[in-house]
């Protein structure tokens, strides 16, 4: 092989790996570009859902509906402070302390006529066929305690049930007649721990069924006593 021959194939040689370098070289930008990418959009990710989102003020306009129109009644507010809740609560606590007082008497007097059998027995004044008898009607009054024991809380639930619902009967009553000339289309109750979870407080009517409720109330006690 001549000399010239020899020059030409590495010279050849040498085009090739540099050829070869150069695309070695382009695929290795190609991959350093593609990781960049990669790592910007992770990073991208990262932020749109890890990172804290400021919170955005919602300037939507509120829908509304027609001619609907809105307000509530709070009444927890209403419970406490109208007259004729407190004079329910006091004559409910006056009705318990009466069936408690009778069913004290009762088992006072049972306890008293359980503790005379008791020292006749043990001084040897009754035969056993009086204590049987004694012990057998003793019997039958603890027993009757235990029914009225029940049927007393059973007339006081009931009690309590009936002049609750006289409560809501005029609260929703007074409502219904205060809307007449306001109309609107819905009123709601809120109260701690209710449904209505929200509600401005440009829509609440509390104080103005408040006052109302206690002028009603208070005009029916007048025209009671002036009938007595």
């Amino acid at each position: 092989m001549n000399e010239e021959l020899k020059n030409d194939m590495v010279d050849e040689t040498i085009t090739n790996e540099k050829k070869a370098d150069c695309c070695t070289h382009k695929r290795f930008n190609i991959f350093r570009i593609l990781n960049l990418l990669t790592i910007a959009g992770v990073i991208a990710l990262f932020i749109l859902f890890f990172l804290p989102k400021k919170n955005k003020i919602d300037t939507t306009p509120p829908k509304t509906i027609g001619n609907v129109t809105f307000a509530f009644v709070n009444t927890d507010t209403i419970l406490a402070h109208y007259d004729y809740v407190l004079d329910v609560q006091v004559e409910l606590a006056n009705y318990e302390k009466s069936l408690q007082n009778q069913y004290t008497t009762t088992v006072s007097a049972f306890q008293k006529e359980y503790d005379d059998y008791i020292k006749r027995a043990t001084a040897g004044l009754l035969t056993l066929d009086q204590q049987k008898k004694t012990e057998e009607t003793l019997g039958k009054k603890q027993q009757s305690i235990g029914e009225l024991e029940s049927r007393l809380a059973q007339q006081l639930q009931e009690e309590k049930l009936k002049r609750n619902m006289e409560v809501h009967d005029s609260i929703v009553s007074n409502i219904t007649r205060y809307n007449k000339n306001k109309n609107y289309t819905f009123i709601f109750e809120k109260s701690y721990g209710g449904s209505l979870l929200f509600a401005n407080t440009g829509l609440e009517i509390t104080s103005d069924i408040l006052q109302s409720l206690n002028e009603e109330y208070s005009e029916l006690q007048k025209k009671n006593k002036s009938e007595k």
